[in-house]
């Protein structure tokens, strides 16, 4: 079975996620070539020994069929790899134990889904925000002393801030006038149900190398060529490279390209909420002198993103403030958000050049 020199999928090998919305990474290359022995034992007749015994002291010859060609130019090493489906790559010989790197590719993995946005329920809220100016209405431009009341105020009498009667500034009463901000129609707060579920990516083929011990180039072989053992069935010589893109040479024509990290870039958009839509909220608003709401001084109905003014006498005391909804319909809120974004993409590549047809695994 032929490979292209790229193969493009989204992948999964068991182990590389993590929890949701976190990256998961596996890395596959070894870092050295295996033993130094020249020697190494027998697989069902096909390891042998890289150079036969009884020489004499002449100098090495390669056992029969162990001469391959040297690597060159961006290939480092020959390796001997077994490629296919995860369940039909086979395990290192005994006379090639170690595991170098293990590849994969023809990464699949199905969409990922996420949490189903919602809003709670929209309310009205009297206003919080007031001002006295010295000025009667409107009051442009005027000095004037904020008259606030403490945040998510629901109306009750507070006697928050108050402004003593008789107050100068500049040389005229500080209070002349009331300005209150329109009641407000906040937006909903978002909720999500369920649980964001990212799928685990799958690989449908996989490359193990088993390190095996090649005697450079010339020894026990002409020039340009090094004593390699005979790989069993179900592997094949290959060179290897970090990254892809390579012209594979005509000694190992065969090209294939597996990867050793994973990058999880999936992710879920928060969930939000709009404002109310046809809402309709009206307050109505009183201002006293004395600190219980009991010497009412003005009172003022504000209604949706309309602030009001009153007019006061000069100098007037105030001391305490209530509140309350003649209108009360908050309207809707539309959610929004919950959509998924992101992939997950198999990179740094490692490239194959095998000498060979990548055979098939073994039945």
């Amino acid at each position: 079975m032929r490979f292209l020199p790229f193969l493009i999928g989204v992948v999964f090998v068991p182990g590389l996620m993590t929890a949701c919305g976190r990256p998961f990474v596996q890395e596959f290359f070894g870092t050295s070539s295996g033993g130094t022995s020249t020697t190494s034992s027998g697989d069902g007749g096909r390891g042998g020994a890289l150079f036969p015994t009884g020489s004499g002291g002449a100098a090495p010859v390669c056992a029969a069929n162990g001469c391959v060609p040297s690597p060159a130019g961006p290939f480092v090493r020959v390796t001997m790899v077994s490629i296919g489906k995860p369940e039909d790559v086979q395990p290192c010989p005994e006379w090639a134990p170690e595991v170098g790197f293990e590849g994969f590719t023809d990464m699949t993995v199905a969409p990922h889904t996420c949490p189903s946005c919602s809003c709670g329920p929209a309310a009205c809220a009297v206003p919080e925000a007031m001002h006295a100016s010295a000025a009667k209405c409107p009051a442009d431009g005027a000095a004037s002393i904020a008259w606030n009341a403490a945040p998510a105020w629901e109306g009750v009498c507070s006697a928050d801030q108050p402004i003593a009667p008789g107050l100068q500034c500049s040389g005229v009463p500080c209070v002349q006038s009331l300005t209150i901000a329109a009641p407000a129609a906040p937006p909903c707060k978002p909720g999500a149900s369920g649980m964001a579920n990212l799928p685990e990516p799958s690989w449908g083929t996989m490359a193990r190398e088993c390190k095996i011990h090649v005697e450079g180039d010339g020894i026990g072989c002409p020039h340009g060529e090094s004593c390699a053992p005979v790989p069993p069935e179900g592997f094949v010589l290959c060179l290897s490279v970090a990254g892809d893109g390579y012209e594979c040479p005509n000694e190992y024509p065969d090209p294939f390209v597996v990867f050793d990290t994973v990058s999880d870039a999936r992710a879920c958009s928060p969930c939000v909420c709009s404002d109310p839509k046809d809402a309709d909220c009206v307050a109505l608003v009183s201002a006293y002198s004395d600190g219980v709401c009991g010497q009412m001084v003005a009172s003022l109905m504000v209604a949706l993103d309309q602030a009001a003014c009153v007019d006061l006498l000069n100098g007037t005391g105030l001391a305490s403030k209530s509140a309350e909804l003649i209108v009360d319909k908050p309207g809707a809120c539309t959610a929004s958000g919950g959509e998924p974004s992101g992939v997950v993409e198999p990179v740094g590549p490692l490239t194959l050049c095998c000498q060979k047809a990548i055979p098939e695994p073994p039945k």
